[in-house]
């Protein structure tokens, strides 16, 4: 079995090149001066909260699939307190001793879909530069203004009065935060995609940090909160026949190589069934949560002169974006995934149970990107 044209590490490089070209092209906000004590009025909208699976940074167990939120109006400070682009931001306090500073000037702590409305401003970009990070606005944030002209989002973490809901049964809420931090030790610069408007992090609201920050708001406080992220089965069965999988690959670039799309018959699996362990259950294609929040199309299949494994998120109105893939060049033995229905993240695939170098797995890693390796 002869390995595709990307293994787990290239195609996790290949992601990464395509996001800086990606952010390298985008169309980025003019920067401008910003004013001492100027406040911006949001208006009342619906908008999309949270993120499309796929965007880089993302984080499924925080970050809901663009669910619709209405907002009423409200007013947000253009800078983080004291907002006064002439002073440094008010840094190294807790939650309550940040919502007390708002109180004294009769305002109050934003709430973290407000905060995230303001970011993405009125034409709902991802980042609150425009549909990509500009680098410039982390050596002069004040300069940097969202599309409603609320500055310096993105580059300090800030307390919000929100709450985040784990989506663990009997696990506690902690303090919602935005925007992100400094790099912590030898981490070096964050990505781009942590700068997103829809970036969520948690916070122990007790504790305070050099690189946490907040902005004030005022009006009626809006009582909407991030839609809980949902805990759904690990494994479940789905159907798609050639002609669909076809489809889906043609509009894929990295997939469109696949021609004469072909699944493998269940016979084959059952070949398979007397080699592996009691309570492990065989599929070719299904539907994955290997975490809270996160679901992919697993499926595998093959063309004329090759096999695949491949990972897809399932999108809006029937699309669907790549995760990772692996391609057997010159191979098209039927390939099986096994999973046992309580182990969540053990997804995996085999054309030749026990045999050395022909099984494999499909793995979530801690910064969540999905890959494909062969063991």
């Amino acid at each position: 079995m002869v390995p595709g044209p990307t293994d787990a590490g290239s195609m996790t490089g290949a992601a990464a090149a395509l996001a800086t070209h990606a952010a390298s092209a985008a169309t980025l906000r003019a920067r401008s001066a910003a004013k001492t004590g100027e406040t911006i009025d949001i208006p009342a909208r619906t908008f999309p909260s949270g993120s499309t699976p796929g965007e880089e940074a993302r984080d499924p167990t925080l970050e809901p699939i663009n669910v619709p939120v209405t907002l009423s109006a409200f007013s947000i400070d253009a800078l983080p307190y004291p907002n006064d682009p002439q002073l440094p931001p008010k840094t190294g306090v807790t939650r309550g001793e940040a919502a007390k500073l708002c109180a004294e000037r009769s305002e109050r702590l934003c709430t973290e879909l407000e905060w995230e409305l303001a970011c993405k401003g009125k034409d709902l970009d991802t980042y609150p530069t425009g549909d990509g990070w500009d680098t410039a606005c982390e050596r002069d944030p004040a300069s940097c203004a969202s599309g409603y002209g609320v500055r310096a989002m993105g580059v300090l973490r800030e307390w919000t009065q929100s709450q985040v809901t784990s989506a663990i049964e009997g696990a506690a809420s902690v303090a919602a935060v935005r925007g992100v931090g400094a790099p912590v030790g030898d981490a070096g610069p964050p990505s781009h995609g942590v700068r997103r408007c829809a970036r969520r992090t948690r916070g122990n609201e007790a504790k305070s940090a050099p690189d946490l920050g907040f902005r004030c708001c005022s009006g009626a406080t809006n009582a909407a909160i991030v839609a809980p992220i949902t805990n759904v089965p690990a494994f479940r069965p789905t159907k798609l026949d050639a002609a669909q999988l076809a489809k889906i690959f043609a509009g894929i670039p990295e997939l469109a190589q696949l021609k004469d799309i072909r699944i493998y018959e269940t016979g084959h699996l059952n070949e398979m069934k007397e080699k592996v362990n009691p309570g492990v259950h065989l599929a070719t294609q299904l539907i994955w949560s290997p975490e809270p929040g996160a679901e992919l199309l697993v499926a595998t299949g093959r063309s004329k002169s090759m096999s695949f494994i491949v990972a897809l998120y399932p999108l809006e109105g029937e699309k669907y974006r790549l995760a990772s893939y692996f391609l057997m060049l010159g191979d098209v033995e039927p390939i099986a995934l096994a999973y046992e229905p309580f182990r969540r993240q053990d997804l995996l695939w085999s054309s030749c149970w026990g045999c050395a170098g022909e099984q494999g797995s499909v793995r979530v890693r801690d910064d969540h990107h999905i890959v494909i390796v062969q063991h």
